[in-house]
């Protein structure tokens, strides 16, 4: 068997998310999206019966699809096997959801007669799903109504709950209204940019969703940035302090879990990893070098510590300025030695790299390294 690229996927389907290492190493989950839907399939040689060929095949497949790899095996992208079950399961998709809901419906979004609500991106209905294979014919089914996962979602602890409500707000996700700037977003992009109403006056916050991407309890690093936060909430900065802000928190009152951060909306360009180009002249960078010197210092005086410090990790807004995000803890090879994370000296050697990589001398294996 070869491996053949799928010619013509269906637009609003899109893979969400791969979670890998289930009940064996070979087995996976890809999450797809379709018309409000989310469709959960399980992939396991369990599954695939007197078919060897196919058995080796998926084998390539999961290496391409692998989360932590580099998105490419063997010739065959990551892309290529997410248009591959894309395609085979489109009679599944097409039946279980023939019309996208009114809340993902470009056109009813854009005259205004929908709204689209962050609690329905959380928690879409679901479906499960598995590939098979009988004699090499690759079987798409359908198994059950619920998908088998857990959403993200992070329970935190009681008396941080409790010191919460002093300085930030707790907002049903189903009071959240997410936007896109291009309705047809709506079918297969995950949200970022939303609208609340912080505290019950009417006045319409924007405000950017920063999702939970697992389980978490306690202490976790949902925990640590909110802690942080917290932080930078009671310095009460200046604008000179070149820091995000949390407003509130998206929180399932019914389940007592907190599923994101709604943070302050910063109209931003792009990256200092991707601002930086050959001709940026010596100036702007020497303004971005000392915004983040001087910012690092103010979170270092009041117990906060950057954690993951990296070009990544520092937003350009319109107005050419910098600002520092992502509190949440763990370091990137390259930035910061996994030995120095979540101290001040790690945070410094970050801020070295840093300058490094912005005046030309950049450090070892700075290309997006794997958080841990």
């Amino acid at each position: 068997m070869e491996f053949h690229k799928n010619c013509g996927p269906l637009v609003s389907a899109k893979a969400i998310s791969v979670l890998t290492d289930g009940e064996k190493d070979d087995d996976a989950t890809v999450s797809v999206r379709f018309n409000g839907r989310c469709f959960n399939i399980r992939l396991s040689p369990i599954f695939f019966q007197n078919s060897p060929e196919t058995t080796t095949l998926y084998l390539k497949y999961l290496q391409a699809i692998d989360p932590f790899g580099p998105g490419e095996f063997e010739g065959i992208y990551d892309t290529d096997v997410y248009e591959w079950i894309i395609d085979l399961f489109e009679p599944v998709f097409v039946q279980l959801a023939p019309e996208p809901l009114p809340s993902f419906n470009p056109e009813k979004i854009r005259s205004g007669e929908a709204k689209s609500l962050l609690s329905e991106y959380l928690f879409p209905q679901t479906f499960g799903c598995r590939l098979e294979a009988v004699n090499e014919i690759f079987i798409p089914r359908h198994v059950d109504d619920h998908g088998g996962l857990v959403p993200p979602r992070a329970w935190l602890d009681g008396d941080l709950l409790d010191a919460m409500e002093d300085w930030t707000c707790f907002v049903d996700p189903s009071e959240v209204e997410v936007y896109f700037q291009d309705p047809e977003d709506a079918l297969d992009k995950i949200p970022r940019r939303v609208r609340v109403d912080l505290d019950g006056s009417g006045h319409i916050t924007t405000c950017f969703f920063k999702s939970w991407l697992g389980q978490g309890i306690g202490d976790c690093p949902m925990s640590k940035e909110i802690k942080a936060y917290g932080k930078i909430h009671k310095a009460n900065f200046g604008p000179d302090v070149r820091v995000g802000r949390l407003y509130g928190v998206a929180h399932d009152e019914s389940a007592d879990t907190t599923l994101g951060l709604l943070l302050a909306y910063i109209d931003h360009r792009t990256t200092l990893y991707n601002a930086v180009e050959d001709d940026t002249p010596l100036a702007m960078k020497q303004k971005w070098a000392r915004q983040i010197e001087d910012t690092l210092k103010e979170l270092h005086r009041v117990g906060v510590i950057w954690g993951d410090a990296k070009a990544d990790n520092v937003i350009i807004d319109k107005e050419n300025n910098v600002v520092i995000t992502d509190f949440e803890g763990g370091h990137t090879n390259g930035w910061v030695d996994a030995e120095k994370a979540g101290t001040v000296e790690g945070d410094l050697q970050g801020f070295q790299n840093i300058m490094a990589f912005l005046f030309k001398h950049s450090p070892d294996d700075t290309s997006d390294g794997a958080n841990s």
